[in-house]
């Protein structure tokens, strides 16, 4: 799984089942930006928006000039690639999205609090078959500190800003003109590197 994807999938997905079940979707629209860190890579920051009431969301990774843009009520993700003028599907995205909206068994035990980006919040460990984490939950849904474990490694994802306010629909519509691209399982992560 590419670092944006992971990043994803860490920032939305919530659990099946839990012990402690945790609100695990931000409640009210917020604009964040998070740092993902993975062992023999360099740490990278990313933007997140996100809009509760569609519960759609948008990751920008500015320093490839990429975005992810989710609808999780439909199971939808694409990646708009500016650079080639065009919007990228693959069953690798779909997958992602559905994963977010089922995190398949995923169980929360709590830890206590804590506290990230000058917000509280609870930690939780996170155990989903051969993954396993600890995330920090605010009482509204938002992930401050996620550090996971699966068999392809480790990543660590913090919040350094999370600002509550209203995020405007376009941010989260594909760009108008752009070329749609469809590609095989398993494309994207060879593209992005992952």
């Amino acid at each position: 799984m590419t670092s944006l994807a992971a990043l994803l999938a860490v920032l939305l997905a919530p659990p099946a089942e839990a012990a402690a079940h945790p609100v695990f979707l931000p409640t009210r629209d917020l604009a964040a930006t998070y740092q993902l860190s993975a062992p023999g890579r360099p740490a990278t920051t990313y933007a997140l928006q996100y809009d509760a009431a569609r519960q759609r969301a948008r990751i920008t990774d500015p320093l490839r000039g990429l975005a992810f843009l989710v609808d999780l009520p439909a199971g939808q993700a694409e990646l708009v690639v500016p650079a080639l003028h065009a919007i990228v599907e693959a069953p690798d995205l779909a997958g992602l999205a559905g994963q977010i909206r089922d995190a398949g068994g995923a169980k929360f035990f709590a830890l206590g609090p804590d506290r990230y980006a000058g917000l509280a919040c609870d930690k939780y460990e996170i155990l989903a078959g051969r993954n396993s984490g600890t995330a920090c939950l605010t009482p509204d849904g938002v992930t401050l500190h996620f550090n996971g474990r699966d068999p392809s490694g480790s990543a660590t994802v913090t919040a350094l800003s999370v600002a509550y306010q209203h995020q405007p629909g376009a941010a989260f519509t594909p760009p108008s003109g752009y070329t749609q691209i469809t590609l095989p399982p398993g494309a994207l992560a060879q593209i992005l590197g992952g």
